[in-house]
């Protein structure tokens, strides 16, 4: 049996290559073939043949289709572009809705955009990327269930350098995300990476000053980055200035920010042996059992591929799962490539800027329901005027126009009105960026602010494909058009299904807008519910003061002789913010464990916040057993680790191991230290403890009526304490608010996406009713002749629109109060009421508009004089 070539690829040649060079390149593939053939055998051949057919489909061999060349020849594109331009200019004011209503969906758009192209370049810069990786850690418990967390164990960098010779390089990082300390007066809480001395062979990031691995090698100081550096050492050079802690900066590096997924303001190089303010800490943070707080990156060597390095990690993993004391989870080590970090599956306890792959189809979705909204505005418009459009499709086809040229005139007039759309939503783009940069400061999203050529042909490649997008129904469909049925009657009949399909493109828009409109008044129900909450504690006249680790207990002791300060306490996180980190607790000698929030505050804490317990005594000075920490915690720790709630008091808890280290001599009631933006209430231990190196500030609690006298003697307290120590006071009310941000941010994104949405749906609404006043202009003519009132010809067209908004609240509203169930009534604990109302009031708002809208066009067509439309009758 004679072996011939793979006819799939054998065809597709034939079908793209140019006729007059088929023939001969087809015989030159075919002889590489048969000499491969007996050389190499048929598989190989085979494998060849099909790279070489792909690699012939270029440029100057492939044929370009018919349509293609006949839009794009110069004589014919030239007079598209002509009609194009005169289309737009005859009709100012449907060519204007067009225009403004793409341009708002453009204007989102490129923000999405600009994040997606961000968060997809970002770590490009390292060398080596496609081998470089993270290594991940997979757990699997005794219960069942399983997470993937970025942080390893701080013994994991040392066993894989010892037992991988796949590596060629490894880096082991630990974040410290509020590492306190002064630049120039300016108390700060910054980023610091502690890293070892690979971290630049590692990672790449452009050195602006000094030399970062020499200053790792030396161990001579802080690198910080160049954004640190402008914003404390204006106008001069950073190097060897000191900070507060003493510290000598060595270098200065770019920042990596819209550049990395890590995050920092500092690097410096790690202490092998961390000091920790409890001894007994070391062993039990520096081990195999804790894994919550090292970083490990690698990149292998070129001959090494992913599959190869897991099943290494694996080998490790099981190592591993021996040498730990704890047995209640077995781990398992996997990689993860470099560019797959910033959109990736959820990772918990990621480092620096990251988000999961679910917000990248977000963004496509959002790019996607915009520019159909506003390419529904095009198509809604031109069928509209189908009868107009028709004629004139019908005379050039009878002139001789082809099927091709008639898709090329249509959609040479949708991309210029998208290129038009795209520079007005430019403009928009660059005077709304101030304002998203103050967002995406505060958030965690990569985005760059600078317009580099890349981006601006991204953004023009985009405008192009939206629309030939907006523009191929109606090309398709004028293409279909013959010339005689455009001067018979039975175009009305086809008129008739073109009117049915823009009613239902109509109620699409309105049902979207419907469906934003409900929901951003959910969500703003739900913040001002939370920020209303009853805390159960005494907010009023609490401020909130970072202070630096050596003033602490000195300035608490002063700030307690000030008359007006009702108390001080030194706090780890405050109540209603939330809480420090979280920790594993277990009950002594028994399996059972839970995931815990926790924080950490001393004797004082009672006085300032004024906590109300469910059961249990308040925190006291002396602890009645020094071996033992006294903890409050709330209902849900003790249902976690089946503690039954009338008996809890005087339980004894334990971290890791079966000694017993904290006592629970209180309850707490809920929302003391809780998020309320959370979908359940967590776990969570409040530990009684002396001013350490756990604390980061101190709450004071302040008399109402000598509020602004006692800040002032605050202020000149701390001075005397520190000249350099700033005061900067916050309300707990303020802190508190500033901790919801994010939800008031995802808000206010809402907000600003359900108004691009809507005003799109209202130009739509406002050019349809502009058509329907100007082409039943002789219609209200003849009906006021005949005695018909200004109040009837407005129901008489306002009819249909009522129809409409009917239909889509009919479809809006349940999809709207089934995705709040599902997200902003079922995100917090605390649950708003009046369902039915808030849907209710964003019908009522939306339908509003519409009709205000409808109202004000035909109102001019009804008050005109009927003489002035039937003259020419």
């Amino acid at each position: 049996m004679r072996i011939v070539p793979p006819k799939l690829y054998t065809r597709l040649f034939e079908a793209f290559c140019k006729p007059t060079l088929h023939q001969e390149l087809q015989g030159d593939l075919e002889e590489e073939f048969n000499f491969n053939l007996k050389e190499l055998g048929e598989k190989k051949a085979k494998a060849i043949y099909r790279k070489e057919v792909l690699k012939m489909l270029r440029p100057s061999v492939i044929r370009k289709p018919k349509i293609i060349v006949n839009m794009f020849r110069t004589s014919l594109f030239q007079i598209h572009l002509k009609l194009a331009f005169r289309n737009l200019w005859r009709n100012k004011v449907f060519s204007a809705i067009n225009i403004f209503g793409l341009a708002a969906a453009i204007t989102v758009s490129m923000f999405a955009l600009n994040i997606i192209y961000a968060g997809l370049s970002v770590d490009t810069q390292h060398p080596h990327t496609e081998r470089l990786y993270r290594v991940i850690s997979k757990i699997d418990r005794i219960n069942g269930v399983q997470s993937l967390e970025a942080s390893t164990s701080p013994l994991l960098g040392d066993k894989l350098r010892e037992d991988l010779p796949e590596i060629e390089v490894l880096t082991q990082i630990r974040p410290y995300y509020s590492y306190n300390d002064i630049i120039n007066g300016n108390s700060l809480s910054l980023k610091l990476l502690s890293v070892d001395e690979n971290f630049f062979e590692v990672f790449h990031f452009k050195t602006i000053a000094g030399d970062p691995k020499a200053a790792l090698k030396d161990r001579s100081g802080y690198i910080i980055t160049d954004e640190l550096a402008k914003r404390y050492f204006p106008n001069e050079n950073p190097i060897g200035k000191s900070f507060g802690s003493g510290a000598v900066i060595s270098a200065v590096i770019e920042s990596p920010k819209g550049i990395s997924h890590l995050d920092f303001d500092i690097v410096k190089l790690r202490i092998q042996k961390p000091i920790y303010a409890n001894p007994k800490d070391y062993d039990q943070f520096e081990s195999w059992d804790f894994s919550s707080q090292d970083y490990v990156y690698l990149r292998t060597f070129a001959t090494v591929g992913q599959e190869q390095l897991d099943d290494k990690l694996g080998m490790v993993a099981k190592e591993v799962n021996l040498l730990m004391k704890e047995k209640e989870y077995t781990l398992n080590y996997q990689s993860q490539q470099i560019n797959e970090i910033m959109f990736t599956d959820e990772v918990y306890n990621s480092i620096g800027f990251n988000a999961p792959k679910e917000f990248l189809y977000i963004l496509i979705s959002l790019i996607t329901i915009l520019l159909l909204l506003a390419s529904f505005n095009y198509s809604n418009l031109s069928i509209a005027r189908a009868i107009q459009r028709t004629k004139e499709i019908g005379i050039r086809k009878v002139a001789g126009s082809t099927k091709s040229q008639i898709i090329g005139q249509i959609l040479v007039e949708t991309i210029v009105f998208s290129v038009a759309a795209t520079l007005v939503g430019y403009l928009l783009y660059m005077f709304f960026m101030p304002d998203f940069l103050a967002v995406v400061q505060t958030g965690n999203l990569l985005f760059n602010p600078n317009t580099t050529t890349s981006l601006l042909l991204v953004f023009l490649g985009f405008s192009i494909v939206v629309g030939l997008i907006a523009g191929l129904f109606p090309a398709l469909y004028f293409a279909r058009i013959s010339p005689l049925s455009a001067f018979r009657s039975n175009i009305k009949s086809k008129t008739m299904s073109l009117i049915n399909i823009r009613k239902g493109l109509v109620v699409v828009q309105l049902t979207t807008s419907m469906f934003c409109i409900m929901v951003v008044t959910a969500g703003s129900d739900l913040y001002s519910s939370i920020l209303n909450n009853n805390w159960n504690f005494e907010q009023e006249g609490v401020v909130n003061l970072e202070v630096a680790i050596k003033n602490r207990q000195l300035l608490k002791s002063r700030f307690e002789q000030i008359s007006g300060v009702v108390g001080v306490s030194a706090v780890s996180s405050l109540p209603g913010v939330g809480t420090m980190g979280m920790t594993i607790l277990k009950r002594p000698n028994s399996t059972d464990s839970a995931f815990v929030n926790f924080s950490v505050v001393d004797s004082d804490f009672n006085r300032v916040f004024e906590p109300w317990l469910f059961a249990g005594k308040n925190f006291e000075r002396l602890s009645s057993d020094s071996t033992l920490t006294e903890v409050w915690v709330n209902k849900k720790l003790l249902s976690n680790l089946n503690i039954p709630l009338d008996s809890a008091l005087g339980h004894t808890l334990s971290i890791q191991n079966n000694i017993s280290r904290y006592q629970i001599i209180g309850i707490m009631e809920d929302y003391l230290f809780d998020r309320l933006d959370a979908p359940q209430i967590k776990p969570t231990m409040v530990a009684h403890e002396k001013i350490d190196s756990y604390r980061r500030s101190l709450a004071i609690k302040i008399e109402s009526q000598n509020m602004a006298a006692t800040l002032n003697q605050l202020e000149k307290a701390t001075k005397e304490v520190d000249s350099e120590e700033a005061f900067t006071p916050i309300f707990l009310n303020d802190s508190i608010k500033e901790s919801y941000e994010g939800l008031n941010q995802l808000i206010n994104g809402f907000k600003f996406l359900s108004i691009i949405i809507i005003a799109i749906s209202l130009l739509g609404q406002l050019g349809i009713a502009l058509y329907n006043a100007e082409t039943k202009t002789k219609e209200i003519g003849i009906r006021k002749v005949l005695g018909a009132r200004v109040k009837s010809i407005i129901l008489m067209l306002l009819r249909g629109t009522l129809i409409t908004l009917v239909i889509s609240a009919l479809i809006g509203a349940p999809l709207s109060y089934l995705f709040l169930n599902e997200t902003f009534w079922s995100m917090a604990v605390v649950k708003t009421s009046f369902h039915g109302l808030v849907l209710a009031q964003g019908i009522l708002l939306l339908g509003s508009l519409v009709v205000f809208i409808v109202i004000v066009q035909t109102w001019r067509v009804a008050q005109a004089n009927p003489s002035e439309s039937l003259r020419s009758e």
